[in-house]
């Protein structure tokens, strides 16, 4: 039997194993189905010019045609009768159609050309301007770059834990200026896409990793009935929300938003050279009115990094995507190298908050893997030396090393 099993191709295990698990009614219950839907189809049916038509009126077809043969079982059988006809409808639909796809780049080419363009993007001073409310009291002695490469690259490879007084990131200003591109597509994968419509369910993040507001009004933020509880999410703070006839609690995640508005006033070094604006200070979109307190604002601005974009940064048009998407892992491979440079350059008291740090060393940990063979053992290598700079225990260590794959010895 086993000998058996690994000769079949992966379709017939399938079939196999469908037959096993369906009962014998159940199995004859798909076949009258099967064969009521033939029958109809091959004398009733008439192909309308609409494919929600096609849709509509197959089903009220198949519907009349099993009452007429029994009320019971069309009774019965009336919900599997409509995922057959949406089933058959979408196979239909994809045969009208070729599908032909691109082919993909590697991971090392796409790496290596997400380090560009995030690069091109964060230092265009003259484009891009970084900024937190207190440096000092939030940061420490890093920068604001240093910090805000850190913090994405901990959103992309980490959970968050509950107290780590780590500022989220908000991403504002012009559009198409590669928000998207460079920010939101390699977070797709982790993050839970939240709106600022009412509704149940819309803080239902299951197991994804952060919350993303997408193209926001950041009037939402201080003046919605959400305000309170995305200044919680924001810190960290299990949040309880209302989902579908039960109320679920918000664990502690990451928050990325982008936006056409700006939080903070932003000082740049020199003139827009612009024939739409001369400016150079971009005052804050968010001011204090009857329904906006002045207090929301600051505690909003004390828990957010911005990056406000006045112009498009100058990105070398050959490192853009033109038939895909940076991903996560591409983000992740591509600012590796900057990110441990990063950790190497400072001490552990350069940091307000350890998970600056503890992040980024657990996920370059996490995600070794990815890197090539060639320079695997020397990254495996300068990693345990970040742990020993930063000082982390014992039980820090096993288990970066079980993310390494890597076994330590007991004493």
């Amino acid at each position: 039997m086993d000998i058996e099993w690994e000769n079949m191709s992966e379709e017939n295990r399938l079939d196999l194993m469908k037959n096993n698990l369906l009962t014998k009614r159940q199995q004859n219950e798909e076949k009258f189905l099967n064969g009521l839907m033939t029958s109809f189809e091959k004398n009733d049916f008439q192909v309308a010019a609409s494919a929600d038509l096609n849709h509509q009126e197959r089903l009220q077809q198949a519907q009349l045609k099993l009452a007429e043969k029994s009320i019971i079982l069309a009774h019965r059988y009336n919900p599997l009768l409509k995922q057959y006809v949406a089933n058959k409808e979408q196979i239909i639909m994809n045969e009208k159609f070729a599908i032909i796809r691109s082919k993909r780049s590697s991971l090392d080419e796409m790496a290596a050309k997400y380090k560009i363009c995030f690069n091109s993007w964060i230092n265009a001073k003259d484009d891009v301007h970084i900024k937190v409310s207190q440096p000092e009291n939030q940061l420490g002695k890093i920068s604001v770059l240093d910090a805000f490469t850190l913090i994405f690259y901990s959103v992309i490879t980490n959970r968050r834990q509950p107290g780590d007084n780590m500022l989220q990131l908000l991403i504002s200003g012009l559009n198409s200026c590669g928000k998207t591109m460079i920010f939101e597509n390699p977070l797709l994968e982790v993050a839970h896409m939240v709106t600022t419509e009412k509704g149940v369910s819309r803080f239902n993040f299951e197991a994804k990793s952060t919350m993303l507001l997408h193209d926001v009004n950041l009037m939402n933020l201080v003046k919605s009935s959400d305000c309170d509880r995305l200044k919680a999410i924001a810190r960290g703070e299990p949040v309880p929300t209302k989902t579908h006839g039960n109320v679920q609690t918000v664990p502690s995640v990451f928050t990325i938003i982008t936006s056409n508005q700006h939080l903070f006033t932003h000082t740049f070094l020199t003139v827009e050279k612009s024939k739409n604006s001369l400016a150079k200070v971009y005052k804050s979109d968010i001011k204090p009115s009857a329904n906006v307190h002045p207090g929301d604002i600051a505690a909003i601005q004390a828990r957010f990094m911005e990056a406000f974009v006045r112009s498009r940064p100058k990105i070398d048009e050959k490192y853009i995507p033109k038939s895909e998407n940076f991903e996560r892992k591409h983000a992740i491979v591509g600012l590796f190298e900057q990110v441990l440079d990063i950790l190497s350059k400072h001490e552990k008291n350069d940091f307000k908050s350890q998970y600056y740090y503890l992040y980024p060393i657990g996920g370059l940990c996490k995600h070794l893997h990815l890197m090539p063979d060639d320079s695997n053992k020397k990254l495996r290598d300068n990693l345990f030396s970040l742990m020993e700079r930063y000082g982390l225990d014992d039980e820090q260590v096993e288990n970066c090393s079980k993310d390494m794959n890597i076994v330590l010895k007991s004493e």
